[in-house]
């Protein structure tokens, strides 16, 4: 088929994705998890991890920050009081480097975007042939911590809030969509409003701080950055 094809890798690329096998869920079958526990059979899809771009550009996405603006100069990337050293720029670049995809982000190879590292971008001071995939507690800690995230959570609450054809129900299911492409069920439903409640309660009524936690929180769900 490569060959018929004229040698093409893309169109091969393209007959791998909309192939069956690719398309496949990850929902795993009672039965066939009895013969074949270690999937070597490839009986169901294994659950992925988004690569940090994808995670990225995905944050952008949904608070509607990013900028579908395709080409153009790159952007530098952001730098922090503790990103010092050998050929610090002279300036640092916008915190959500101008809304734009992370493939339009400068990099610096001593100033790489802590948020990137912490999913395994790789280190450019050599070629790597395959990206190591790991889960380890940094990764959470970025998400819970790193200011981009929370910034992007707060545009996000704007956002909803804005629409003032929603009502709170409306915004939570609307989040759902934009965050996991699903509908939430009606205990998801619940805990959302019920949290919104509390931080409300916490927060002397601060509506808008309130939604920017329950955004928050939705990017810390591991349904966002893995794809099941």
């Amino acid at each position: 088929e490569f060959i018929r094809q004229g040698w093409s890798v893309k169109k091969m690329h393209k007959l791998m994705m909309l192939s069956s096998a690719y398309r496949m869920s990850s929902k795993i079958d009672a039965v066939a998890e009895t013969k074949d526990p270690l999937n070597k059979l490839v009986h169901h899809m294994p659950i992925r991890r988004l690569e940090a771009e994808a995670i990225r550009d995905g944050i952008l996405a949904v608070s509607g920050r990013l900028n579908e603006k395709m080409f153009g100069p790159s952007v530098m990337p952001y730098l922090t009081p503790f990103m010092e050293g050998r050929g610090r720029p002279g300036s640092s670049g916008p915190l959500d480097g101008d809304g734009r995809r992370t493939i339009y982000t400068s990099v610096r190879r001593n100033f790489l975007v802590p948020m990137l590292s912490a999913f395994d971008f790789p280190v450019p001071f050599s070629c790597i042939g395959k990206r190591s995939v790991s889960n380890v507690p940094a990764q959470a800690l970025t998400l819970m911590n790193n200011p981009f995230v929370t910034q992007q959570a707060e545009f996000w609450a704007k956002r909803l809030l804005a629409d003032n054809n929603l009502t709170d129900s409306g915004r939570v299911h609307a989040m759902y969509r934009s965050a996991f492409s699903r509908e939430p069920d009606l205990k998801e439903e619940a805990d959302a409003l019920k949290f919104i409640a509390s931080q409300k309660l916490l927060l002397d009524n601060d509506n808008l701080k309130a939604w920017t936690d329950l955004c928050h929180v939705m990017f810390n769900v591991k349904e966002f950055i893995f794809i099941p």
